[in-house]
Protein backbone atom coordinates (compact mmCIF):
# COMPACT_ATOMS: atom_id res chain seq x y z
CA UNK A 1 0.00 0.00 0.00
CA UNK A 2 1.47 3.86 -1.32
CA UNK A 3 1.03 6.38 1.24
CA UNK A 4 -1.83 7.98 -1.71
CA UNK A 5 -3.80 5.40 -1.23
CA UNK A 6 -4.27 5.53 2.53
CA UNK A 7 -7.50 7.57 3.01
CA UNK A 8 -8.86 5.69 0.50
CA UNK A 9 -8.24 2.55 1.82
CA UNK A 10 -9.43 3.58 5.25
CA UNK A 11 -12.46 5.59 4.53
CA UNK A 12 -12.95 6.89 8.34
CA UNK A 13 -15.59 9.54 8.71
CA UNK A 14 -12.84 12.50 9.83
CA UNK A 15 -10.70 12.31 6.85
CA UNK A 16 -13.84 14.39 4.82
CA UNK A 17 -12.92 17.06 6.69
CA UNK A 18 -8.89 17.03 6.19
CA UNK A 19 -8.10 20.15 4.16
CA UNK A 20 -5.96 18.68 1.37
CA UNK A 21 -2.95 20.74 2.82
CA UNK A 22 -3.33 18.30 6.14
CA UNK A 23 -3.68 15.11 3.60
CA UNK A 24 -0.48 16.21 1.83
CA UNK A 25 1.69 16.97 4.84
CA UNK A 26 0.19 13.27 6.55
CA UNK A 27 1.28 11.52 3.01
CA UNK A 28 5.09 12.99 3.25
CA UNK A 29 5.22 11.68 6.33
CA UNK A 30 4.44 8.16 5.82
CA UNK A 31 6.85 8.14 2.70
CA UNK A 32 9.90 9.27 4.92
CA UNK A 33 10.31 7.03 6.81
CA UNK A 34 8.68 2.83 7.88
CA UNK A 35 6.26 3.67 5.59
CA UNK A 36 3.76 -0.06 7.24
CA UNK A 37 4.41 1.02 10.82
CA UNK A 38 3.61 4.71 10.48
CA UNK A 39 0.11 3.46 8.49
CA UNK A 40 -0.61 1.44 11.62
CA UNK A 41 0.41 4.47 13.81
CA UNK A 42 -1.74 6.89 11.76
CA UNK A 43 -4.54 5.02 11.58
CA UNK A 44 -4.84 4.10 16.12
CA UNK A 45 -4.64 8.20 16.03
CA UNK A 46 -7.46 8.87 14.10
CA UNK A 47 -9.33 5.69 15.34
CA UNK A 48 -9.08 7.92 19.11
CA UNK A 49 -9.89 10.77 18.19
CA UNK A 50 -13.89 10.29 19.35
CA UNK A 51 -12.73 8.78 22.60
CA UNK A 52 -9.63 11.20 23.76
CA UNK A 53 -9.92 14.68 25.14
CA UNK A 54 -8.21 17.72 23.53
CA UNK A 55 -5.26 17.92 25.35
CA UNK A 56 -4.41 14.02 25.88
CA UNK A 57 -5.06 14.13 22.18
CA UNK A 58 -2.79 17.09 20.89
CA UNK A 59 -0.31 15.81 23.12
CA UNK A 60 0.03 12.54 21.05
CA UNK A 61 3.70 11.54 20.35
CA UNK A 62 2.43 11.50 16.74
CA UNK A 63 1.51 14.78 16.77
CA UNK A 64 5.07 15.96 18.06
CA UNK A 65 6.70 15.03 14.47
CA UNK A 66 5.17 17.89 12.56
CA UNK A 67 5.70 21.54 12.75
CA UNK A 68 2.92 23.74 15.93
CA UNK A 69 1.41 25.38 12.77
CA UNK A 70 0.23 22.18 11.35
CA UNK A 71 -0.72 20.93 14.94
CA UNK A 72 -2.82 23.35 15.01
CA UNK A 73 -4.56 23.46 11.83
CA UNK A 74 -5.04 19.01 12.33
CA UNK A 75 -6.69 20.47 15.79
CA UNK A 76 -9.13 22.77 13.88
CA UNK A 77 -9.85 20.31 11.76
CA UNK A 78 -10.21 17.70 14.28
CA UNK A 79 -12.82 19.96 16.25
CA UNK A 80 -14.95 20.27 13.07
CA UNK A 81 -15.85 16.84 12.77
CA UNK A 82 -16.21 16.06 16.57
CA UNK A 83 -18.77 19.20 16.53
CA UNK A 84 -20.86 17.95 13.74
CA UNK A 85 -20.97 14.62 15.10
CA UNK A 86 -22.38 16.00 17.83
CA UNK A 87 -24.63 17.69 16.21
CA UNK A 88 -25.85 14.72 14.23
CA UNK A 89 -26.22 12.69 17.52
CA UNK A 90 -28.11 15.32 19.11
CA UNK A 91 -30.30 15.57 15.67
CA UNK A 92 -30.61 12.00 15.58
CA UNK A 93 -31.95 11.90 19.14
CA UNK A 94 -34.44 14.54 18.99
CA UNK A 95 -36.08 13.08 16.08
CA UNK A 96 -36.38 9.50 17.84
CA UNK A 97 -37.76 11.30 20.28
CA UNK A 98 -40.59 13.13 18.23
CA UNK A 99 -41.10 9.32 16.54
CA UNK A 100 -41.89 7.58 19.91
CA UNK A 101 -44.53 10.91 20.76
CA UNK A 102 -46.11 10.29 17.41
CA UNK A 103 -46.32 6.45 18.45
CA UNK A 104 -47.37 6.62 21.91
CA UNK A 105 -49.85 9.28 20.46
CA UNK A 106 -51.30 6.98 17.70
CA UNK A 107 -51.25 4.04 20.81
CA UNK A 108 -53.64 6.42 22.56
CA UNK A 109 -55.85 7.32 19.84
CA UNK A 110 -56.53 4.25 17.44
CA UNK A 111 -56.18 1.36 20.13
CA UNK A 112 -59.28 0.30 21.48
CA UNK A 113 -60.28 0.58 25.21
CA UNK A 114 -60.57 -3.34 26.06
CA UNK A 115 -56.94 -3.78 24.20
CA UNK A 116 -55.85 -1.14 26.86
CA UNK A 117 -57.35 -2.70 29.38
CA UNK A 118 -55.76 -6.10 28.70
CA UNK A 119 -52.69 -5.00 27.76
CA UNK A 120 -52.38 -3.13 31.22
CA UNK A 121 -53.78 -6.73 33.25
CA UNK A 122 -51.37 -8.88 31.23
CA UNK A 123 -48.48 -6.44 32.79
CA UNK A 124 -49.88 -6.21 36.32
CA UNK A 125 -49.88 -9.90 36.15
CA UNK A 126 -45.75 -10.18 35.64
CA UNK A 127 -45.85 -7.19 38.06
CA UNK A 128 -47.59 -9.05 40.84
CA UNK A 129 -45.69 -11.91 40.11
CA UNK A 130 -42.08 -11.10 39.72
CA UNK A 131 -42.21 -7.55 40.23
CA UNK A 132 -40.97 -6.47 36.81
CA UNK A 133 -42.07 -5.90 33.24
CA UNK A 134 -39.44 -7.57 30.90
CA UNK A 135 -41.60 -10.37 29.26
CA UNK A 136 -44.51 -7.72 29.23
CA UNK A 137 -42.72 -4.98 27.35
CA UNK A 138 -40.58 -8.20 24.86
CA UNK A 139 -44.12 -9.37 24.18
CA UNK A 140 -46.11 -5.92 23.89
CA UNK A 141 -43.84 -3.32 23.51
CA UNK A 142 -45.75 -1.39 20.13
CA UNK A 143 -43.01 0.78 19.19
CA UNK A 144 -44.02 1.47 15.97
CA UNK A 145 -47.46 1.78 13.93
CA UNK A 146 -47.49 -1.80 12.48
CA UNK A 147 -46.93 -3.24 15.84
CA UNK A 148 -49.92 -1.08 17.26
CA UNK A 149 -52.14 -2.36 14.11
CA UNK A 150 -50.92 -5.77 14.02
CA UNK A 151 -51.91 -6.42 17.29
CA UNK A 152 -55.24 -4.67 17.35
CA UNK A 153 -55.83 -6.82 13.68
CA UNK A 154 -54.86 -10.02 15.06
CA UNK A 155 -57.26 -12.98 15.22
CA UNK A 156 -58.31 -14.77 18.35
CA UNK A 157 -56.16 -17.96 18.12
CA UNK A 158 -53.31 -15.61 17.61
CA UNK A 159 -53.87 -13.73 20.81
CA UNK A 160 -54.54 -16.80 22.69
CA UNK A 161 -51.13 -18.40 21.84
CA UNK A 162 -49.36 -15.13 22.27
CA UNK A 163 -50.97 -14.83 25.85
CA UNK A 164 -50.20 -18.40 26.51
CA UNK A 165 -46.67 -18.05 25.54
CA UNK A 166 -46.19 -14.60 27.55
CA UNK A 167 -47.65 -16.37 30.48
CA UNK A 168 -45.77 -19.49 30.49
CA UNK A 169 -42.53 -17.54 30.39
CA UNK A 170 -43.33 -15.28 33.42
CA UNK A 171 -43.80 -18.45 35.36
CA UNK A 172 -40.81 -20.12 34.22
CA UNK A 173 -38.59 -17.32 35.23
CA UNK A 174 -40.16 -16.44 38.91
CA UNK A 175 -39.69 -20.66 39.58
CA UNK A 176 -35.76 -20.34 38.31
CA UNK A 177 -35.43 -16.86 40.41
CA UNK A 178 -36.64 -18.70 43.35
CA UNK A 179 -34.43 -21.27 43.13
CA UNK A 180 -31.93 -19.31 42.40
CA UNK A 181 -32.59 -16.88 45.77
CA UNK A 182 -33.16 -19.06 47.75
CA UNK A 183 -30.22 -21.36 47.52
CA UNK A 184 -27.82 -18.07 47.18
CA UNK A 185 -29.49 -16.46 50.76
CA UNK A 186 -28.50 -19.20 53.42
CA UNK A 187 -26.22 -18.07 55.77
CA UNK A 188 -26.04 -14.75 58.10
CA UNK A 189 -22.87 -13.51 57.07
CA UNK A 190 -24.38 -13.00 53.76
CA UNK A 191 -27.12 -10.97 54.89
CA UNK A 192 -25.00 -8.12 56.45
CA UNK A 193 -27.52 -6.56 58.84
CA UNK A 194 -27.85 -8.66 62.44
CA UNK A 195 -30.65 -9.10 64.53
CA UNK A 196 -29.14 -6.92 67.15
CA UNK A 197 -29.31 -4.10 64.27
CA UNK A 198 -33.02 -4.68 63.79
CA UNK A 199 -33.90 -4.70 67.61
CA UNK A 200 -32.02 -1.45 68.09
CA UNK A 201 -33.97 0.10 65.13
CA UNK A 202 -37.87 -1.30 66.08
CA UNK A 203 -37.15 -0.58 69.61
CA UNK A 204 -40.06 -1.37 72.27
CA UNK A 205 -41.59 -3.45 69.35
CA UNK A 206 -38.47 -5.44 69.14
CA UNK A 207 -38.60 -9.36 71.20
CA UNK A 208 -35.55 -8.60 72.80
CA UNK A 209 -35.57 -11.01 75.63
CA UNK A 210 -37.95 -13.75 74.14
CA UNK A 211 -36.69 -17.47 74.03
CA UNK A 212 -37.64 -16.61 70.18
CA UNK A 213 -35.33 -14.03 70.28
CA UNK A 214 -32.62 -16.18 71.05
CA UNK A 215 -33.08 -18.31 68.50
CA UNK A 216 -32.93 -16.09 65.63
CA UNK A 217 -29.81 -14.37 67.01
CA UNK A 218 -27.84 -18.38 67.07
CA UNK A 219 -29.73 -19.10 63.43
CA UNK A 220 -28.65 -18.56 59.65
CA UNK A 221 -32.17 -20.35 58.37
CA UNK A 222 -34.44 -18.85 56.37
CA UNK A 223 -36.92 -18.50 59.26
CA UNK A 224 -34.39 -16.19 60.50
CA UNK A 225 -34.23 -14.02 57.80
CA UNK A 226 -38.15 -14.00 57.19
CA UNK A 227 -38.58 -12.50 60.26
CA UNK A 228 -36.86 -9.57 60.18
CA UNK A 229 -35.17 -7.12 57.33
CA UNK A 230 -32.02 -6.58 56.10
CA UNK A 231 -29.76 -3.31 54.54
CA UNK A 232 -31.57 -4.26 51.23
CA UNK A 233 -34.80 -4.19 52.06
CA UNK A 234 -34.40 -1.22 54.33
CA UNK A 235 -33.16 0.48 50.95
CA UNK A 236 -35.80 -0.98 48.72
CA UNK A 237 -38.33 0.40 50.50
CA UNK A 238 -36.85 4.02 50.58
CA UNK A 239 -36.41 3.54 46.97
CA UNK A 240 -39.86 3.34 46.58
CA UNK A 241 -40.36 6.03 48.56
CA UNK A 242 -42.85 4.01 51.28
CA UNK A 243 -42.25 3.98 55.19
CA UNK A 244 -40.48 0.57 56.18
CA UNK A 245 -43.49 -1.59 57.35
CA UNK A 246 -46.05 -0.50 55.22
CA UNK A 247 -48.70 -2.52 53.27
CA UNK A 248 -48.17 -4.97 50.46
CA UNK A 249 -51.27 -3.13 48.67
CA UNK A 250 -49.59 0.40 49.46
CA UNK A 251 -45.99 -0.20 48.08
CA UNK A 252 -47.80 -2.42 45.13
CA UNK A 253 -49.88 1.18 44.76
CA UNK A 254 -46.77 3.34 44.98
CA UNK A 255 -44.75 0.66 42.78
CA UNK A 256 -47.19 1.37 39.85
CA UNK A 257 -47.50 5.09 39.53
CA UNK A 258 -43.59 5.15 40.23
CA UNK A 259 -43.92 2.97 36.85
CA UNK A 260 -45.93 4.88 34.96
CA UNK A 261 -44.14 8.15 35.87
CA UNK A 262 -40.64 6.58 34.97
CA UNK A 263 -40.94 3.99 32.20
CA UNK A 264 -38.63 4.13 29.16
CA UNK A 265 -41.43 3.10 26.92
CA UNK A 266 -43.23 6.31 28.07
CA UNK A 267 -42.55 9.99 26.99
CA UNK A 268 -39.89 11.50 29.50
CA UNK A 269 -38.97 7.91 31.02
CA UNK A 270 -36.19 7.26 33.06
CA UNK A 271 -34.27 3.73 32.48
CA UNK A 272 -31.86 3.91 35.33
CA UNK A 273 -34.26 5.05 37.75
CA UNK A 274 -36.80 2.64 36.54
CA UNK A 275 -34.24 -0.19 36.90
CA UNK A 276 -34.16 0.68 40.76
CA UNK A 277 -37.46 0.82 41.20
CA UNK A 278 -37.87 -2.64 39.77
CA UNK A 279 -35.16 -4.28 41.77
CA UNK A 280 -36.06 -2.73 44.99
CA UNK A 281 -40.24 -3.84 44.05
CA UNK A 282 -38.47 -7.42 43.32
CA UNK A 283 -36.84 -7.15 46.79
CA UNK A 284 -39.72 -6.50 48.54
CA UNK A 285 -41.70 -9.48 47.24
CA UNK A 286 -39.08 -11.86 48.02
CA UNK A 287 -39.07 -10.46 51.64
CA UNK A 288 -42.71 -11.00 52.11
CA UNK A 289 -42.39 -14.39 50.33
CA UNK A 290 -39.99 -15.77 53.31
CA UNK A 291 -42.20 -14.00 55.88
CA UNK A 292 -45.27 -16.13 54.15
CA UNK A 293 -43.06 -19.53 54.83
CA UNK A 294 -41.81 -18.66 58.28
CA UNK A 295 -45.28 -17.81 59.11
Amino acid sequence: MTAIAFFAAHPLPVFSFLSPESKRQLEQYLLTGNTAFREKKLLEFFKSIDWLDDATLLSDRLLQKFSPGFRRQLGREIAQYRQEKLSSRAESAQKREEYKLRVFAYFRKHMPPADKALLESLRDFELDLTGRDVNWRHYFTLDSFKKIDAFIQASHEERQSLFAQFRKDVETYKKNYDKIYNANYTTEAERGFTFDDWCDMMGDEAPRNSQKSGAHRGSGTRQNYASRPDSKILQAFQTLGVTFGASQDAVKKQYRQMTLQYHPDLPNGNEEKMKAIVGAYQELQRYWSTQAVAL
